[in-house]
């Protein structure tokens, strides 16, 4: 598949303003005060997101996983809403909604760590397509543990009966907690759970940024013109604790470092410069330029309110 130097640069573009914002949103949380109640990074997992993101419009629906929605500045978000959002901000003096993780007009209808509830939800957005019979897609984004859940598998059966203009999608970090995916999923590629409804599954190396974007594409490209669902699986990996503090006693000595060769930032750095559409003098001025951007988007953020349900209550009475 042939793909535009523009696409390959917003990639890259994205792909390290995540990783920078993913180091930022750890430094706000570390400093204490910033309204997280917890944090559950997503280093080394940010192909997938950008890779999706790439693949979509505005109007598109979307959910990424609880771990990732800070890169939902890819479907349009601005850095400012992101860390906003993040540190439990009232976004409304942005003139956004209270949250900008739900908004229809950009697709985002939950933000939750809930496990597989919200699927239905953006189900819902999937029947609304096939009604309104407009050529919008919906892409689900989830963890390989919530991926078990009931509300999930009621979801993939609905979509397949009804032929449901949806992609799931199954990023796989091999790890629900502290619980291997190995000892969860008996087979040995879990796109292979998608013959059980009816639909195409495909696996894909989530840590490679175009191999999952042209995957991606041809799974959404599908689903847009009609050909219904389908399960696309990314293995990836968690670099980080499921949780910060996390003891982490239940991975194998060396995982950890294997993976970090793997990490899909550098790589995909690498293969851009082997390419030529990317040079060492883009790369440190970008760098310079995402640094000054996180830095007025995070002074901007913090500078808002928190929101409170008090607040949130009295708006809605308000718009009734």
């Amino acid at each position: 598949m042939e793909i535009a130097n523009d696409k390959l640069l917003e990639m890259h573009r994205n792909l390290l303003t995540s990783r920078r914002l993913g180091e930022k949103l750890y430094e706000i949380f570390c400093a204490g005060g910033s309204g997280m109640p917890w944090i559950h990074r997503g280093i080394g997992e940010e192909a997938i997101p950008i890779a999706v993101c790439a693949n979509l419009r505005k109007d598109d629906y979307l959910k990424l996983t609880f771990r990732l929605d800070y890169c939902l500045f890819a479907k349009g978000l601005s850095l400012t809403e992101v860390i906003a959002s993040e540190c439990m901000r009232d976004c409304s003096e942005l003139g956004r909604p209270r949250s900008p993780y739900f908004d229809p007009d950009f697709g985002l209808l939950a933000h939750t760590g809930a496990g597989g509830e919200e699927i239905p939800i953006y189900l819902g957005s999937a029947i609304s397509i096939m009604l309104k019979k407009t050529d919008q897609v919906c892409v689900c984004v989830m963890g390989d543990g919530f991926a078990s859940r009931g509300p999930v598998h009621e979801s993939m059966v609905m979509a397949a009966s009804w032929n449901l203009p949806i992609v799931f999608m199954i990023q796989n970090n091999q790890y629900g907690m502290g619980t291997s995916a190995k000892k969860i999923y008996k087979m040995k590629d879990i796109s292979d759970r998608a013959k059980a409804y009816g639909f195409p599954g495909e696996t894909v190396d989530g840590n490679d940024v175009i191999a999952t974007y042209e995957v991606v594409k041809k799974h959404i490209d599908r689903a847009r013109n009609g050909g219904g669902p389908s399960l696309v699986v990314g293995e990836t990996y968690r670099l980080a604790g499921h949780y910060e503090g996390d003891p982490q006693i239940y991975r194998p000595k060396g995982e950890i470092d294997e993976w970090w060769k793997k990490d899909p930032l550098p790589r995909y750095q690498k293969r851009l410069l082997e390419m030529g559409v990317l040079t060492e003098k883009d790369i440190a001025e970008l760098e310079s330029t995402i640094k000054v951007q996180m830095e007025d988007a995070t002074k901007s953020a913090l500078a808002l309110p928190f929101a409170s349900y008090e607040n949130h209550l009295k708006t809605a009475i308000d718009e009734l």
